[in-house]
């Protein structure tokens, strides 16, 4: 029978309804979840990890165990003097308060609990190091691990703060209600002389977080005063009704999963790349690291997925996350990972989420919300069943910005995984969520030096996890194969099965198997196909000359610039001579008309496209990435050569009939000053975006050349670029050789600058101290830290006011909404659709806090009592559609986006 004082004390509380809930029956409800947890959400991959040595049926009571104590810390004076009518009770139980309780922040409860738990398991047997190894779990399960200097102030406050022996004695007695509530009495001995790894003290946060965010739901779990929990926590878990995680069933013939998955035509056999890349995942013994080198449209995401299958088969995970370099990227992944979900069979339930901040734009992810119980969509209206669809859903839990990771099968941009390696609050249950998946990356060269720092300690960590992890991309540097090479390899326990024999040329394409050993699988060369290169001044007239001649019988041409400011430009010498048929696209239209046009694009310029007569798209780098879009002509500025020939990748992307003009692939370079200059002068604007260095040696690995064959000369020219040595005419040297400094400069600042946020590594004994930082969420818009090195950090809602009535812009519906007061949801979601980055001259370190501080002047009054809106920055255009910040003028044109202009003093 429990005490007086531990059956007074309170863990939640409704000061409106001056409802509260028994502290007993949360630490019996948090542990009843974590049981429903274990045997019905986490995949086997997981509970073995966390297992460790153990059998599952002892971990499953550890789990129960640091979920049922994760709150014992809420037993405090700092804690329970916040509501003053449950204090009452305490009192009459005998549990004193001291007066004043000042400084409370000084001891969260998390720290109060971590430090009793330590004492206690001290107290059975448990070394200060063991005990500390467990205790930490309860210890952070507010997101931020305890910090030593919290421990020595708490210990100094002890009498305040952590009340006197009577407080202390209701502590151990209710860790030791909830040790006989999950029967872990015999179990103690055994934990004492097995320490939790650092890796496996993280997810057992995560699994503790999940499971106490369940047990606080004030809907699953109402207020009441009795400490009866089990029923009701069984009830709640039918409500919840979470699916169970993804069972992977690959059939045995990869022709067969080819076909079923992703609806080929009778017939089709997978190539020679899908074949190898299988191969591979099936040699694996141990979860390993796979690396996919191959053209543009080969086959590679399909590879990936039959991969995945496979892997998650072998090793018992039980979802995929597809990390994409952006959001548009990501969005046009979506439709093909529905499509492999929903070609798994009838039997098959998958959570899926599309994890990042304009998912409400994707129609396809919005048609499968599912606020309430499942609903079976793989039947026909009729009720009967369609015998071949699996239901694929996206649940309603998983609807919070740090829960969406959580879903079983989840595509997002990169920097969802990234964060995996930033010091943010909740980091925790992001490696939980990403402990239970297979990894498919693509494009991975699109990671600066900045975000891949982040890259590879997410690596070590995964490779810690035991987690199979696939990199697909078509032009991957050998450094770059090498340095994450390593760092998977490092997770895994830090015994390299090599040096830097998989680096440079291995042959293309190419699979690369990194772990516990290392293979390479040269796949014979593919078609072959022959673009010419051809160089042209910057001239417009050179330009429209060029097109006129080039598009006199029709055709789809690409023409992409290194700036907006360039592309925008451009866009509008066009328009005065070919009107309606140029389209510009870039990153400066806000959210919904930028989408808008995508979509119009695809529908166009895809494989399936209507493609129209005559189409001229002038776009930035935003179509430079696994984007389906298909040109007849490619005219590119200069870039980096594997950007390079990521763009090339979109010319002649898909079999068809193309003008006759335009029969035979053809790149135009331009984007240099001066062709016959050694080295070539360069734009200014791109070498701000991309560096001299990587420009002049694409140029120099180019120069001569009037032809480039696919695939053959694509791992000769990337390895050729990013050699330590370029072969260069003397006459570039000294100018090669100081742009290559100031890359190496750069790039040495961007690690350095990246090392300051960034996790450190699995090693080590415990999670304490492991933040160096005060910490915000990853995926807060005012977080300190981020994973991409960008100037365009400010993201703004753009409204527009006519008459003193502000109205959504036209791009997005163009509602009259009200600013004094709370708008309804379905008009603030739509507000957000007007989401745009303002650019570098808004955004600078010496503008970024003068653009914040105005704007946040400007922000209304009536949006921040709305959860969409709430601290949301807005610019509002006036009926010309422009605004004022700072001393510039920003204005929205429907054809050219956001264009921005210093306004002149005099």
């Amino acid at each position: 029978m429990l005490s007086r004082q531990v059956l007074a004390a309170w863990a939640k509380s409704d000061r409106e309804s001056d409802g509260w809930l028994s502290l007993v029956r949360h630490c019996e409800d948090a542990a009843e979840v974590a049981g429903y947890l274990w045997d019905e959400w986490l995949p086997r991959s997981t509970r073995r990890f966390l297992a460790g040595g153990s059998t599952d049926d002892v971990a499953r009571i550890l789990g129960r165990f640091l979920a049922g104590t994760h709150d014992v810390g809420k037993l405090s004076p700092a804690f329970a003097i916040q509501v003053d009518m449950l204090c009452g009770p305490m009192r009459d139980a005998g549990l004193r308060f001291p007066f004043p309780i000042d400084h409370r922040s000084d001891a969260p409860h998390s720290l109060v609990g971590f430090i009793a738990l330590q004492g206690y398991l001290q107290s059975v047997g448990f070394n200060r190091r063991t005990a500390r190894s467990y205790a930490v779990v309860g210890g952070s399960h507010h997101g931020v691990p305890p910090t030593t200097s919290q421990a020595v102030a708490g210990a100094e406050r002890r009498e305040k703060h952590f009340g006197d022996a009577q407080w202390a004695a209701a502590r151990d007695e209710l860790i030791a209600h909830v040790i006989e509530h999950v029967d872990a009495q015999s179990l103690l001995e055994r934990w004492a002389s097995t320490p939790l790894t650092r890796p496996q003290q993280v997810l057992w946060t995560g699994f503790v977080i999940m499971a106490d965010w369940i047990a606080s739901n004030g809907h699953l779990f109402s207020l009441s005063e009795r400490t009866e929990s089990v029923v009701a926590a069984a009830d709640a878990w039918r409500e919840l009704d979470l699916p169970a995680p993804w069972f992977a069933d690959p059939p045995d013939d990869l022709g067969d999963l080819m076909t079923d998955r992703f609806e080929l035509p009778p017939g089709a056999v997978p190539n020679a790349m899908q074949g190898a890349v299988v191969d591979a995942a099936r040699a694996m013994t141990e979860p390993g690291m796979l690396i996919i080198e191959s053209t543009m449209g080969s086959g590679k995401t399909e590879a990936a997925f039959a991969a995945a299958e496979y892997l998650a088969a072998k090793f018992g995970l039980g979802g995929v996350f597809v990390a994409l370099p952006t959001m548009a990227t990501s969005d046009a992944m979506f439709t093909r990972v529905h499509t492999w979900l929903s070609n798994q069979g009838s039997e098959v339930v998958t959570s899926v989420m599309l994890a990042h901040s304009k998912s409400h734009l994707n129609d396809e992810f919005r048609g499968l919300d599912r606020t309430s119980r499942l609903v079976d969509i793989g039947t026909d209206s009729d009720g009967t069943p369609t015998g071949c669809t699996a239901e694929v859903i996206a649940h309603q839990w998983f609807f919070g910005r740090k829960r969406s990771m959580l879903a079983d099968v989840v595509v997002g941009t990169i920097d969802q995984l990234l964060f995996a390696g930033l010091q943010a609050k909740h980091v925790m249950l992001r490696h939980l969520a990403l402990a239970n998946k297979v990894m498919v990356i693509d494009e991975v060269h699109a990671a600066d030096e900045y975000m891949r720092h982040y890259l590879i300690r997410s690596l070590e960590w995964l490779a810690a996890y035991r987690i199979p992890v696939i990199m697909m991309s078509a032009t991957l540097p050998g450094d770059q194969r090498v340095a994450l090479a390593r760092a998977y390899e490092s997770g895994l326990g830090g015994a390299s099965a090599g040096g830097d024999d998989i680096g440079g040329d291995l042959g293309y394409p190419v699979v690369t198997s990194v772990g516990v050993t290392r293979s390479i699988s040269t796949v014979p060369q593919e078609t072959l196909t022959s673009v010419t290169i051809e160089r042209r001044d910057d001239e417009d007239a050179t330009l429209v000359a060029l097109l006129r001649d080039a598009m006199a019988g029709g055709g789809c041409v690409a023409v992409i610039r290194n700036t907006v400011r360039r592309a925008q430009r451009t866009a509008g010498v066009l328009r005065a001579e070919f009107g309606d048929d140029v389209v510009l696209l870039h990153s400066r239209f806000v959210a919904k008309h930028r989408s808008d046009l995508e979509k119009e694009l695809v529908g166009q310029l895809g494989r399936e496209g209507r493609r129209p007569k005559m189409r001229i798209v002038v776009a930035t780098q935003v179509i430079e990435q696994s984007l389906d879009l298909d040109f007849d002509l490619l005219i590119s500025d200069i870039a980096p050569v594997d950007l390079l020939l990521q763009r090339v990748g979109r010319l002649h992307r898909h079999r068809r009939e193309r003008p006759a003009a335009l029969q035979k692939p053809r790149l135009v370079l331009t984007g240099v000053l001066d062709w016959h200059a050694e080295p070539p002068t360069l734009d200014t604007g791109a070498t701000r975006v991309y560096g001299a260095s990587r420009l002049y040696r694409c140029a120099a690995v180019l120069d001569g050349r009037e032809t480039i064959t696919l695939p053959a000369d694509v791992p000769k020219l990337v390895q050729a670029a990013y050699a330590e040595q370029v072969a260069a005419a003397d006459a570039w040297t000294a100018t090669m050789v100081a742009a290559d400094r100031q890359q190496a400069a750069r790039a040495a600042d961007q690690r350095d600058r990246a090392e300051t946020w960034r996790l450190s590594a699995p090693s080590g004994r415990d999670l304490i101290d492991w933040f160096t930082k005060n910490t915000l969420d990853a995926d807060d818009p005012r977080g300190y830290a981020r994973v991409r090195d960008s100037d365009e950090c400010i993201e703004v809602l753009l409204t527009r006011s006519v008459g003193g009535v502000v109205y959504l812009l036209p791009q997005c519906g163009g509602d009259l909404i009200d600013t004094h007061f709370e708008p309804p949801s379905r008009l603030a979601r739509k507000a957000l659709n007007s989401s745009i980055r303002l650019p570098i001259e808004l955004s600078r370190p010496d503008k970024i806090d003068r653009t914040i501080t105005e704007l946040e002047l400007r922000m209304y009054e009536g949006w921040q009592s709305s959860k969409w809106l709430a601290g949301e920055l807005v610019v509002e255009l006036d009926e010309s559609n422009s605004a004022e910040v700072l001393d510039y003028r920003v204005t929205y044109d429907e054809n050219d986006g956001l264009l921005v202009d210093r306004i002149e003093t005099q």
